[in-house]
């Protein structure tokens, strides 16, 4: 916690161990006993919420520094002011898998919210933004200007040239163990195995293959020799011209999903592209829980696929 903002916080008469006591019920009781616009109670109030609320209730804060990222923003902390948005926080909060409740309101008028865990949510026209780990973290980050983290769910997009060196299938298969090594290296997926996909008429016609194959444990050399020979014994005689061929990166036994939350695929063939494809997903809790491994190893892919890169790529 930074001085500039401990000493906006105390001269809004905050200090540590603050408990409003009875003064913070009323908008608590309030909040709870709104509506939802489906009929029924749209807040439950949790622990985390309570103790915040209970801490900071009541306090009209500004700040007191232009700000180092963005405008430093000030804010009233009262949940009846983003009581009104139960459908807005709901769909996030099933998103994240976690209950909301609201906190205040800042001057801009930008609704602020806690989570089950206790970060300080913002939402606005842009979207859901975590303002810190705690209610106290957050306020600073408001008042001291700091750039806010945008939560929502995450697509890469990577167009890759062709190796000249390699055939198709096994150009496919090499690429492929670049993501199986980067996102089990940042924790993100561990690759159990891979879903290979051939589907005609580069993907508007009939699936002609769709089986997934164990990466074998080792060298990832290894797995691509392993991963090719069972796709080729496969293969056995289906054409793969004028057909797109993807590889799904899974993370559990045989057969099953990639984790929930992670989506890799690698791809050639597809109508309108060229080379070949990376793309990873990455869903709002994800994106929550896993920012700073995710961006590093989205970074890594990046400069991957920019020492062979066909074109650029939209990413989203």
């Amino acid at each position: 916690m930074s001085t500039i903002g401990t000493d906006a916080l105390r001269t809004a008469g905050w200090r540590p161990g603050r408990d409003a006591g009875d003064d913070a019920l009323p908008g608590m009781l309030t909040a709870v006993s709104t509506v939802s616009p489906h009929g029924g109670q749209a807040w439950e109030l949790f622990p985390a919420a309570e103790r915040a609320l209970r801490e900071f209730h009541g306090l009209t804060i500004a700040p007191v520094t232009p700000g180092t990222d963005v405008a430093a923003t000030g804010c009233a902390i009262d949940p009846r002011a983003a009581r009104f948005a139960p459908r807005t926080a709901g769909s996030f909060a099933r998103a994240i898998g976690q209950r909301l409740f609201p906190f205040g309101r800042t001057e801009a008028d930008t609704l602020l919210f806690l989570d089950e865990k206790g970060r300080l949510f913002a939402v606005d026209h842009g979207g859901w933004w975590l303002l810190g780990e705690s209610a106290e973290a957050g306020l600073t980050a408001l008042l001291e200007g700091r750039a806010p983290r945008r939560i929502a769910p995450r697509s890469h997009h990577w167009q890759l040239a062709r190796l000249p060196a390699e055939d198709e299938l096994t150009d496919l298969v090499r690429t492929a163990m670049v993501p199986v090594y980067v996102l089990h290296r940042h924790g993100l997926v561990t690759a159990r195995a891979a879903r290979f996909r051939i589907i005609g008429l580069r993907g508007h016609g009939p699936v002609r293959l769709d089986e997934a194959f164990p990466l074998a444990p080792g060298s990832l050399d290894d797995s691509a020799v392993l991963l090719l020979k069972g796709v080729r014994q496969a293969l056995d005689p289906i054409p793969l011209a004028s057909a797109e061929t993807s590889i799904e990166l899974c993370n559990a036994a045989v057969g099953k999903s990639p984790r929930a939350g992670i989506g890799c695929s690698i791809s050639t063939g597809r109508q309108g592209d060229q080379g070949i494809g990376i793309r990873l997903t990455a869903d709002t809790k994800t994106v929550l829980e896993s920012g700073a491994e995710l961006a590093d190893a989205t970074a890594e892919l990046e400069a991957y696929a920019s020492r062979r890169v066909v074109r650029a790529a939209p990413v989203s």
